[in-house]
């Protein structure tokens, strides 16, 4: 036999099998003699009989097989003549067939089954004889197979009597061979055999083996048929035995076809991507086979890939694997563990053909290269194949290297002649067999003939697809990369470079370059700094490249520049700084920054060339540098533009396969952003647990057409016991707005609400159980005539005609409702004058919102009457079918309803319950449609959700995030579109794509259950252990429709389910914290502290009883009891509270001296200590916290036979006192070998029997435990019930009935601090760290001083404070805006020092703020510019620190007002640098001024004595001797808490009553209605801008025209009934009532025309006079130009002067009694609305008072003031002029009185002494409007007047003045102040000061009040001019003055007594002084 296998390759291997076939039959022995069947039409053969047993008989049956196929029946035996009940009761029958080649044995009887397997590869087409023997006394079955046999009991005659169940002599049955009979209920059992049996026997009654008696025949030919007796194969074709028909195996001939006739072979070219798949036998599992043969010829170029791949696991592993491996062919089979390789050939990747044949035959493996036979022996017993039943040629998908395969790589090349058996794999794909696939060509077919394989391209399937190439060196400066693509994406980046800077010397720089497709055009991204964005530069070449084309690409970058050229057009990025490279990896398809998930690309890449070289595809996608490649050939295809299926906007992305969709700016999920992200309602999102009220988008029709909006959701609305989410739209409608009045048009108001159009609206109202909208209709005169007069659009177009009502009783308003209204119908309807109103809900869901306002007016245009409308938001909440009368309650697990198939649309239904287990909804199937599925609570936290549509199936499990049988609502929902079902558990969602061959999800036919199953119905195994609801539900809705679920109760579910929720524990009746077990319609509760907490629903609670023991000797209970009370011996419980570290709690003895005592011990331990015999022993419970924090702790001292247990609130101890508690038997005097802390008082002899029960304490004699201080309730010792309360009555008060909680409420307020008291809510708000005082803190520490009280505060200084550097004071202040001169707020000073060193602060009411400190040789001052006396509250804060003193004044509005920090980065802060010098010890507090007494004994005080006391509110004053200390004195608070804490305060004058600095912020009015109430809870959204501007206001008909003979009145400002206006363009007009109209109209316009002619006679006379002093100065002017007059000094001229003045506001005129110097005094200062004099001074050595100016803009300089002469029309030029001048205004004797300005009305000015800077005030009679500014303006001068001129100056007075003339006075800047002369050094200048110390100052307008002058005569002032001959000189004993900036001067002067003081008197026109 080899010899002929070797002399012909293929015919000898077709030799060699028909040679194996003729040998394997020739050993098996069968005669032939034997009646013999042909079994040979499949679904129709069979033979059958009805054998006759008796119950005695065994049962024998025995015949010969043969077959081709691995399954098939060959016999089985069946009861019959059986109702189908009957036969599912016994389930009997005894059948053989074969199972994969496998002889099965089955027996079945009742409840047990029994098998036996046999053989392995049974349908080789050999006969194989089978005999079964079954023994029915010992249940014996014996089964021999060929030489096999196998022996079994079965169970059904070992564990029950065989013949109660089958007894043959009253039950038929009928033996079946080859098949069953189509018409019994078992004919879809089994498979038909197609073959041959011989000699069928079974054994007769009398025990012998006969033929069987054939009763019955179909399909079936007498004999062995052999269809090949006749060869019909052609051109040598082997005929193959089908027993039905003839096969031809091809193989080895070169023909194919049915008959080997069609000339062939077939051939394929195989590029790479694609291969083919062979099925070997269409059952599940394996077969077993003993002959296999695989053949093919292949041809390629490449040195590797796969030619076969077939692999198996069951019932052990085999596999055939052959291969193209670097040349050779290598080829490998296993069995079992056995494997067996064979590498033959060389050079098989020569692109020439080669012949692989494979042949396994029994235990032998034939491998044909070429012609060249290997051979290999299978060594192991196990030397059958066992493959799966798909073999691959040429290739898979995604191979990866394992057992027996190499080489992953899928072949490239050609293949013909594939045989698998005797089935030629390329004609069956030709002729379209389903035994052949080919794949991964797409939508392409595979390629017949053999063409070499070129360019295979590399497809990028998904967006994530990518492929990253390293970089080199060589690369870095000069790179190129080129590739052809194809895509039809729009958007993708398609190739990344990274770049970095090699220039480090400035800095470490990246950059990149980027090619992307930006609206399907190339575009070149350079960006070569990553840290300089605004270099990068975009280049796009301007054509379409997304056209599913081959497009050539080429990318270079040579010396830092980027050129893309693509299909021959080219860009190139400009040179850039620094010097560039790549570096890092290449990413071709994404890249290193951030993209959308869609914007990789998605395409195809073919001939890849990097620097030039041609880079392998097959090889790069097989490498790591591939991510998600793949090789397929390319076939794109442009799913987009034909699908339709992207919703809401989604844009359509073609993928490989499909097409997908990009929702990321959608509002919608899933593969066609169908479904909505968001709930319908805010009762839908509060339902499913969103408790966070606020503004919310909700998406009103799902995945509908309305667009998601913005709404105001407010959660956790109660009604009706039911809590609800409400949804709130607003609309532009302006409340109030007026809708009637005097000559008004008929109107139509169309409204226009937030996000929502009208199908929007209907749509909430809708979804919505409930709506509501509010009217009001205010009237004055003006009815409101519902129906007829004014009446309502809704959004649905129904006309409403109610108010408050409904549709059922049109035109009445609210008020009818109880018959209450004014008018006939409404209240407005009854037409008076007053102000009425109508107002109401309208709640007619349907017929809301309203849209349109109607309003028609009175007949009469010029009615008065007038009326507003106010229209509300719509407002909705509930769900309209969850309403709370649609639920259902199924208080058992076999409840169930009973309702209609899911057919179409989503499904949803809501649930409650408090099990983890519970089916929701059950879906059957049908006989005809066993579709279903499943929805059922499957944990505490999950819900399952199941579907089965024939043998497909989806299965999700959504883990909630908190638990779902918490007992509250939850809602489930199933939503579908054509690609997903959306499963959700409230927010969970799962979205799972519908498996393929689905058309649809709700393809369901049988019943719905809800709630549960009936038991005759079969669960399905996943829900099997669940079990029914036990619970409620409700909201059930699909098939497009709601279910209520009440109406779906009926006989099958009564008393199971029941109607409404029934939940009993809704609200919890658990009284005390008890938990609530649902029973539903029942309940128990579960008491929280069962120790303390009793009865059904835990409402006993002995926590009531409750006492307060106040801590003293006698503040204890003590209760005496019998003995057998059992007190000591028993549990006890009892709760306490205390702020004790320490302290007893509870003492219990007997007369035998046997005791329990409970204390408290170190805050944080129960210690209970207790005798064993004479033995103290002591059980602790110590625990982490604390004990002393005032709250309350229960007590459980728990005595169980005697051991003791100690629980602290929670029972956590484990153990117990291992000593036992054991009673003294004996009285004895020193009872105990231990200490006691408590020891009774004994006698010789024991007392009277009984225990003594001591509650908080013992009696002061027993023990020195401190008593408790704190409360005890709840005492309770065995069931003995103490009542504390009764008892504490008896104790005169040492005991409290009641503990409350006095601190609990926070009755103490601003910071003040809570000290418990408890008994009746007692408590003690200690307010020491609180701005405020009184019993709760409340009352401000204030006081309104009315100008004629002085608090004096006297204190004594800590040592470290007696003297102070660091000083700080705090105080708020309120003066109104009438004050107008100096006052002293605050005086401290010290009272025994001998310096008496002060502080002092005092306000200018114009100008500013001023704190002086005199530290006895020196003086310091900081100012705050500003008008603080304003009627509103200001904060004052001043410390010193280093040297430095800070000051600043806080406005109310200002963002750090009542903040006590003072920082020096506080903008508009005044600063000055002054002497580091102390303060000695201050020790008097003076608030509201300064007594006279102290003026005369404190030195430096006189200055301030004619200022005024304090007039104001002021608070919050707090003075810290040193800074750094805590020490603080608060005078107002001590007198408010009627205390002295640090001091003794005494007042001076009337009581000062307290008073608020804090209500002067501004209260702003608004007319929008009231926000709604702020949730706790941050929302989730903002509403977006929304400005629809005022409602569409349609005006119907003609204007209104007055009657006639009428009078249109005056149109005037409308007044509406409401005290808010509404945003309206109309007026209402003014009338009267008919008949009265005309004489009012008359008397109108006579007094308009009158008030109009004196107007004019007025605005006559004023010209007139103003023309006339027009001419008077010309003539002066004339005179002057005339006149010669020397002038001693000339001064510039006045424009000049004016100049000047603008470079130096501060300039100066300086006066002493040797020369005369020009005086600036005459111009008139400038105007301007923010004047301002707080501005710097010019130079340091001008001024030393710093300047702080209060904010930014000032606004311009005061123009100096010069003194102007008007005798000779010019300014003045000496000091003679200018008294010649002031003299000639006072005296003249011609003046008109008009035109002179007196000392009181005049212009008031001034002349500065040596350096005081000069201002001046004018009054202009004819602009005092203009005069008024809000800027602070210069500090007002004191009416100081100079003595009557004497004539020296040698100008007589003659001059007439004129009324714009000023007049000078001497005096210093301030208002009624009076200045002391210094005389400067040479080079030295300062001011003048308030006291007689120069003073250092921080001011806005570099100037100081000073006090009132003394009553001194101006004579006074003009001797010390003239008789001082020489400067003033300071003594020697002088004291330091500094003046605060670091170059200002310092001098010495004496304590003020040789100081030259110029005092100044005012004198009056009649030359009185004053």
């Amino acid at each position: 036999m080899a010899e002929v296998c070797d002399a012909n390759f293929q015919p000898s291997v077709r030799m060699c099998v028909l040679l194996v076939s003729v040998v394997a039959l020739a050993t098996q022995t069968h005669s032939q003699d034997a009646k013999s069947w042909t079994f040979n039409v499949p679904g129709v053969s069979f033979l059958s009989f009805s054998p006759q047993y008796s119950n005695t008989q065994n049962q024998r049956i025995s015949l010969n097989f043969k077959t081709r196929n691995p399954a098939g029946l060959l016999f089985c035996h069946y009861l019959k003549d059986l109702d189908s009940v009957e036969l599912q009761r016994i389930n009997y029958h005894l059948c053989g067939e074969l199972q994969y080649g496998v002889f099965v044995l089955t027996y079945k009887l009742m409840k047990y089954s029994d098998g036996i397997s046999l053989g392995q590869a049974l349908h080789n087409d050999q006969w194989h004889s089978l005999d079964i023997f079954l023994d029915v006394r010992t249940g014996e079955l014996n089964v021999t197979l060929d030489s096999e046999s196998r022996v079994t009991s079965l169970k059904a005659y070992t564990r029950q009597n065989f013949t109660s169940q089958l007894d043959w002599t009253k039950q038929g049955s009928v033996l079946y061979f080859g098949g069953t009979d189509p018409d019994t209920l078992f004919s879809d059992v089994f498979p038909n055999l197609i073959g041959c049996m011989s000699n069928i026997q079974y054994q007769s009654a009398d025990n012998k083996m006969v033929a069987i008696p054939v009763a019955m025949r179909r399909g079936v030919v007498e004999g062995c048929v052999n269809m090949c007796t006749n060869n019909p194969c052609h051109h040598g074709g082997a005929c193959i035995n089908g027993y039905s028909s003839a096969i031809c195996d091809c193989f080895g001939s070169d023909y194919q076809g049915e008959f080997c006739s069609e000339l062939g072979p077939a051939t394929v070219t195989l590029r790479g991507y694609d291969w083919l798949t062979y099925t070997l036998h269409p059952y599940a599992k394996n077969v077993l086979t003993e002959a296999t043969r695989l053949s093919l010829e292949f041809k390629t170029s490449r040195g590797s890939g796969v030619l076969f791949y077939a692999v198996g696991g069951s019932p052990y592993h085999s596999h055939v694997t052959a291969s193209v491996h670097a040349g050779t062919v290598k080829v490998s089979l296993a069995f079992g563990d056995e494997d067996i390789e064979v590498q033959a050939g060389i050079n098989v990747d020569n692109y020439r053909w080669h012949n692989l044949t494979i042949v396994h035959s029994l235990k032998k493996v034939h491998v044909y290269l070429d012609g060249t036979e290997h051979i290999r022996n299978i060594l192991n017993d196990k030397h059958h194949l066992a493959l799966d039943p798909k073999i691959f040629i040429g290739g898979g998908n995604n191979f990866i290297v394992t057992r027996g395969l190499q080489v992953t790589q899928n072949f490239v090349g050609c293949l013909k002649n594939i045989y698998i058996n005797d089935v030629s794999v390329l004609y069956e794909m030709s002729i379209k067999s389903n035994k052949v696939a080919y794949y991964g060509g797409g939508m392409m077919q595979p390629e017949y003939g053999c063409t070499e394989v070129v360019n295979i391209p590399i497809s990028f399937p998904t967006a994530a697809s990518m492929l990253t190439l390293d970089t080199t060196k060589i690369m870095a400066n000069d790179f190129g990369i080129e590739f052809d693509f194809k895509t039809v994406r729009t958007e993708a980046i398609m190739l990344y470079l990274s770049l970095q800077d090699m220039d480090r010397t400035i800095e470490y720089n990246f950059g990149y370059i980027e090619v992307w497709l930006k609206a399907g055009q190339p575009q070149l991204k350079f960006v070569p700094s990553m840290l300089h964005m605004d270099r990068s530069q975009n280049y796009t070449i301007p054509h379409p490249v997304n056209t599913n084309v081959w497009v050539s690409m080429a990318l270079t970058f040579k010396n830092g520049i980027a050129t893309l050229k693509v299909n021959g057009s080219v860009v190139s990025t400009t040179a850039t700084r620094g010097q560039l490279e790549i570096f890092n990896r290449i990413v071709l398809g994404y890249g290193f920054n951030q993209y959308k998930a869609s914007e990789g690309y998605v395409g195809c890449v073919r001939n890849l060339k990097v620097q030039g070289q041609t880079l392998d595809a097959l090889d790069l996608v097989q490498s790591s540098a591939a991510s998600g490649l793949i090789i397929d050939g390319c076939n794109i295809t442009d799913y987009c533009r034909s699908s339709q299926m992207c919703e809401h906007g989604g844009v359509c992305l073609s993928e490989w396969t499909d097409v997908a969709c990009d929702c990321a700016e959608t509002h919608y999920t899933g593969k066609a952003c169908h479904f909505s992200k968001y709930k319908k309602t805010c009762d839908e999102y509060f339902q499913a647990g969103v408790n966070q009220s606020g503004v919310m988008l909700i998406d009103l029709d799902g995945p509908g057409d309305l667009d998601p909006v913005h709404v105001l959701c407010e959660m956790g609305y109660e009604e009706k016991y039911e809590y609800f989410g409400r949804t709130t739209v607003d609309h532009n409608l302006e409340a109030n707005t007026p809708v009637r009045g005097p000559m008004k048009r008929n109107m139509k108001k169309y409204l226009t609400y937030r996000g929502m159009d009208l199908g929007g609206l209907l749509r909430l109202t809708t979804e919505s159980a409930w709506c509501k909208q509010w009217i009001q209709y205010d009237c004055i005169h003006a009815p409101i005539s519902l129906g007829t007069k004014t009446w309502f659009r809704s959004a649905s177009g129904d006309m409403i005609e109610y108010l408050g009502t409904n549709d059922s009783q049109p035109g009445l308003c609210t008020c009818a409702l109880t018959d209450s209204c004014a008018g006939e119908r409404c209240n407005c309807d009854n037409k008076t004058m007053t102000l009425t109103s109508d107002e109401g809900y309208n709640s007619v869901a349907m017929q809301l919102p309203i849209t349109e306002v109607n309003i028609e007016q009175d007949s009469n245009p010029l009615d008065p009457g007038t009326a507003n409308l106010t229209l509300g938001p719509l407002i909705c909440w509930g769900n309209s079918r969850q309403r709370p009368v649609t639920a259902v309650t199924f208080n058992s697990d076999e409840g169930f309803l009973v309702s209609h198939s899911w057919r179409s649309g989503d499904l949803r239904v809501s649930f409650r319950t408090h099990h983890s287990s519970a089916i929701i909804l059950y879906q059957t199937g049908t006989p005809d449609n066993i579709n279903y599925f499943i929805v059922a609570v499957s944990s505490e936290d999950t819900v399952k959700f199941y579907f089965r549509w024939g043998l497909k199936q989806l299965e999700v499990v959504i883990v909630s995030p908190s638990v779902v049988s918490d007992g509250r609502w939850h809602e489930v929902s199933i939503e579908t579109d054509r690609h997903n079902v959306r499963c959700m558990l409230d927010l969970t969602e799962q979205i799972l794509t519908i498996p393929e061959g689905v058309p649809t999800v709700a393809m369901f036919s049988g019943i719905l259950y809800i709630g549960g199953v009936p038991s005759s119905v079969k669960k399905d195994p996943v829900v099997d252990s669940i079990r029914g609801m036990v619970g409620c539900m409700r909201g059930l809705a699909y098939n497009g429709r709601a279910y209520p679920l009440n109406s779906l109760i009926d006989s099958s579910s009564q008393n199971t389910v029941f109607e409404e929720c029934m939940a009993s524990c809704w609200p919890n009746p658990c009284l005390n914290g008890g938990r609530c077990v649902e029973e539903w319609g029942a309940h128990q509760c579960v008491c929280a502290n069962p120790w303390a907490h009793s009865g059904h629903n835990c409402g006993f609670d002995l926590n009531t009883d409750s006492v307060t023991f106040i801590g003293t000797r006698s503040s204890y209970l003590h209760y005496d009891a019998p003995v057998d009370s059992g007190f000591l011996d028993n549990t006890i419980i009892f709760s306490f509270r205390t702020f004790l570290r320490n302290t007893l709690l509870l003492y219990i003895h007997d007369h035998l001296n046997n005791f329990i005592q409970v204390h408290l011990q170190d805050s944080n331990k129960i210690i209970a200590r207790f005798n064993r015999f004479n033995v103290i022993l002591q059980q602790t419970k110590e625990i982490k916290g604390v004990l002393d924090d005032g709250s309350w702790n229960q007590v459980v001292i728990d005595n169980a036979d005697g051991y003791i247990k100690v629980i602290v609130n929670v029972d956590d101890e484990l153990t117990r006192n291992s000593y036992k508690k054991l009673p003294l038997e004996s009285y004895t005097q020193k009872p105990f070998t231990d200490e006691e802390r408590v020891s009774p008082v004994r006698g010789p002899i024991a007392g009277p029997a009984g225990i003594h029960v001591y509650v908080g304490g013992v009696p002061f004699n027993m023990s020195s435990y401190q008593t408790l201080y704190g409360c005890i309730r709840g005492l309770k010792i065995g069931d003995t019930v103490f009542h504390l309360q009764e008892e504490a009555q008896k104790t005169n008060g040492a005991v409290t009935a009641m503990c409350k909680d006095g601190c609990e409420s926070s009755p103490c307020k601003n910071a003040g601090v809570c000290d418990e008291q408890w008994q009746d809510s007692r408590y003690v708000c200690d307010c020491a760290f609180s701005e405020f005082a009184g019993p709760t803190c409340e009352t401000e520490a204030s006081g309104y001083f009315t100008g004629e009280s002085i608090l004096q505060y006297n204190y004594k200084p800590p040592k470290e404070a007696e003297e102070t550097r660091t000083e700080r004071l705090e105080l708020v202040f309120r003066v109104n805006q009438e004050i107008t001169q100096n006052m002293i707020l605050v005086f401290i000073y010290s009272e025994r020092y001998w310096t008496h060193d002060f502080i002092i602060v005092y306000l200018d009411p114009n100008h500013g703020i001023y704190l002086n400190t005199n530290q006895g040789y020196a003086i310091h001052g900081v100012g705050k510019a500003g008008r603080f006396a304003d009627g509103k509250p200001h904060q004052l804060l001043y410390s010193r620190h280093q040297g430095e003193m800070i000051l600043t004044v806080r406005s109310a509005s200002h963002p750090l007002f009542r903040n006590k920090s003072l920082s020096i980065d506080e903008e508009g802060i005044g600063r000055v640098t002054v002497s580091d010098n102390t303060l000695d010890e201050l020790d008097t507090i003076m608030i509201g001024g300064i007594l006279n007494s102290q003026f005369d004994k404190i030195p430096d005080t006189a200055d301030y004595r004619q200022y005024l006391n304090f007039t104001g509110c002021m608070s919050e004053v707090t003075f810290y001797p040193t800074g750094d200390l805590p020490y603080s004195l608060r005078p107002l608070k001590d007198i408010r808490d009627e205390m002295n804490s640090t001091g003794v305060a005494r007042m001076f004058g009337p009581d000062v009553e307290g008073c608020s600095t804090r209500d002067g912020r501004i209260v702003m009015t608004t007319t929008t209605p009231p926000p709604p109430k702020p949730s706790t809870v941050s929302p989730q959204h903002t509403f977006p801008p929304w400005n629809p501007g005022p409602v569409r206001t349609e005006l119907i008909g003609p204007a209104p025209t007055l009657p006639p003979n009428k009078t249109n009145p005056m149109v005037t400002k409308e007044t509406t009934p409401s005290t808010s206006v509404a945003i309206d363009t109309e007026y209402i007009q003014g009338s009267h009532d008919k008949g009265r109209h005309d004489n009012k109209v008359i008397a109108i316009a006579l007094c308009t025309v009158g008030f109009l002619v004196v107007v004019a006679i007025m605005v006559a006379c004023v010209l007139v006079k103003l023309r006339k002093r027009e001419a008077i100065r010309q003539e002066a002017k004339k005179k002057m130009k005339e006149a010669d007059i020397e002038l001693k000094v000339p001064l510039d001229d006045v424009d000049a002067a004016i100049s000047e003045n603008q470079k130096n506001q501060n300039y100066l005129a300086r006066l002493d009694e040797f020369s005369m110097v020009t005086v600036t005094l005459g111009a008139r200062p400038q105007k301007h609305k923010e004047m301002s004099t707080f501005k710097p001074p010019p130079s340091e050595s001008s001024f030393t008072y710093s300047s702080v100016p209060q904010s930014e803009d000032d606004g311009p300089p005061m123009a100096e003031a010069r003194f102007y002469n008007r005798k000779k029309n010019r300014p003045a030029s000496s000091i003679s002029e200018v008294l010649e001048e002031m003299e000639r205004q006072r005296n003249a004797p011609d003046a008109d009185p008009e035109d002179i300005e007196t000392l009181h009305n005049g212009p008031l000015c001034t002349v500065a002494m040596e350096t005081m800077p000069l201002t001046c005030r004018h009054d202009d009679d004819d602009n005092d409007a203009d005069n008024e500014s809000e800027s602070p303006t210069p500090p007002p001068l004191p009416a100081h007047v100079m003595n009557e001129y004497n004539g020296d100056s040698g100008y007589e007075a003659e001059s007439k003045p004129d009324e714009e003339e000023t007049l000078m006075i001497d005096s210093y800047l301030g208002n009624d102040s009076y200045a002391e002369e210094v005389t400067p050094t040479p080079h030295s200048y300062f001011p003048s000061s308030p006291g007689s110390k120069n003073s250092n100052y921080t001011s806005d307008n570099n100037a100081s009040p000073m006090s009132r002058s003394d009553n001194e005569s101006i004579e006074k002032h003009s001797d010390s001019f003239k008789s001082s001959s020489s400067r003033v000189t300071a003594p020697e004993d002088s004291k330091v003055i500094h003046y605060g900036f670091p170059n200002s001067p310092v001098i010495d002067i004496n304590n003020g007594s040789h100081l030259l003081r110029k005092q100044s008197s005012v004198v009056t026109q009649d030359g009185q002084e004053t």
